[in-house]
């Protein structure tokens, strides 16, 4: 009889706690799953035993779970936690450096736009790269353990700034060019650049060019690393813009006013069987090669791209697409080159300056002669 008057009594105290519980107070944890299961039947442990009364979670085990929930509660405990990560001041203040590199240039690392250059031993390039926050970069790879072998050849980093992302661009590839290190990826050697040409009777033909002549030449569309690539991409311009295979020389006909194969599948206008004039078959197929225009150097000497940014400016001089260094507040004249390389065309900076220049995204500058400059 005392037992089950010790259960009754337990029972009243959790049904007068859960009806008087405030509202706006919010469960805990324990409460949330206790209650469901005050309720709940216990399952026999023996599945095939004879039909037996399920059995409840014994009241006292419930009051005293309650009980703690409660002491936690007032104690002011959290009831979840996580690792915050430590800010970025006590990173800093706490990160640990390769003691084999010189400390001074890990230090002058800006938070900003530049280029950065990893040297060895002897001053020997070992990586060039850029980014817009200089410092950022560079710590990643001295805590990357994937560049462990590169990090452990470094000696020395330095570095140089530039006003914004096409600065340090041009500069990343004529650094590439001029110091090769060792561990960037070496670029495929250019044996011979291949483009389109029209020939006399106005029909595009596959060429091998050089770079110089890039630069100079006119009616130049497309550059290619092969001559394969050229040719394949003068079938897909045929194909897209529904011109004429034997038009543009791509096809044998077989005999005058024949169709193309692309005419007997209705991908062709009839250029081929006098359907299309050929005027007008021109006018569409120089047209369609316009997108692929090599813009040879419209000035007569080297101009200067402005570019601006962290409160100073850069002019990055240019001749005849070939970026031939900057000038800024610090560096009034430009750095030597070999006499060869201040003329002619280079590809890497063609490509990274045509298309601003096309969409008029480009704050020109004309600039005085290279011996001006240079003196």
């Amino acid at each position: 009889m005392k037992n089950k008057k010790d259960l009754a009594r337990a029972m009243n105290t959790i049904s007068h706690r859960t009806l008087h519980t405030s509202p706006t107070s919010p469960a805990s944890l324990t409460q949330l799953f206790t209650r469901p299961l005050m309720h709940a039947a216990m399952p026999a442990l023996m599945p095939h035993a004879p039909s037996a009364q399920p059995r409840k979670l014994p009241a006292a085990l419930v009051e005293r779970l309650l009980v703690q929930e409660g002491e936690r509660s007032q104690l002011g405990r959290p009831r979840t936690s996580f690792n915050a990560p430590p800010p970025a001041a006590f990173r800093a203040a706490t990160m640990t450096y390769p003691a084999h590199i010189e400390r001074a240039g890990i230090a002058a690392l800006p938070e900003g736009c530049g280029v950065y250059l990893l040297r060895g031993a002897d001053d020997r390039p070992l990586y060039v790269g850029r980014s817009l926050n200089l410092r950022s970069r560079v710590l990643a790879h001295l805590h990357n353990h994937d560049e462990a072998y590169l990090i452990g050849q470094t000696r020395r980093i330095e570095h140089r700034r530039t006003a914004g992302e096409l600065g340090a661009a041009l500069l990343e590839h004529s650094l590439l060019r001029d110091l090769q290190p060792s561990h960037n990826k070496k670029p495929r050697s250019r044996r011979g650049l291949f483009t389109l040409r029209l020939d006399m009777d106005g029909r595009p033909q596959v060429a091998q060019v050089s770079e110089s002549e890039l630069g100079r030449a006119e009616n130049l569309f497309g550059i290619f690393a092969s001559e394969r690539a050229a040719r394949d991409a003068l079938h897909k311009l045929v194909e897209r813009h529904a011109l004429c295979s034997i038009a543009t020389g791509l096809e044998q006909a077989s005999s005058l006013g024949a169709a193309c194969f692309a005419r007997q599948i209705r991908r062709c206008r009839g250029a081929c069987t006098g359907e299309e004039s050929g005027e007008q078959h021109q006018q569409r197929l120089l047209q369609a090669l316009e997108d692929l225009r090599i813009q040879p150097w419209p000035y007569a000497g080297a101009m200067g791209i402005v570019e601006k940014g962290d409160g100073w400016q850069q002019v990055h001089v240019i001749d005849h697409w070939r970026y031939l260094g900057s000038l800024d507040r610090d560096h009034r004249q430009l750095r030597a080159r070999p006499a060869a390389s201040l003329r002619g065309f280079d590809l890497d900076s063609y490509k990274l300056v045509i298309q601003p220049y096309l969409l008029g995204q480009l704050e020109l500058r004309a600039l005085p002669s290279l011996s001006l400059m240079n003196s």
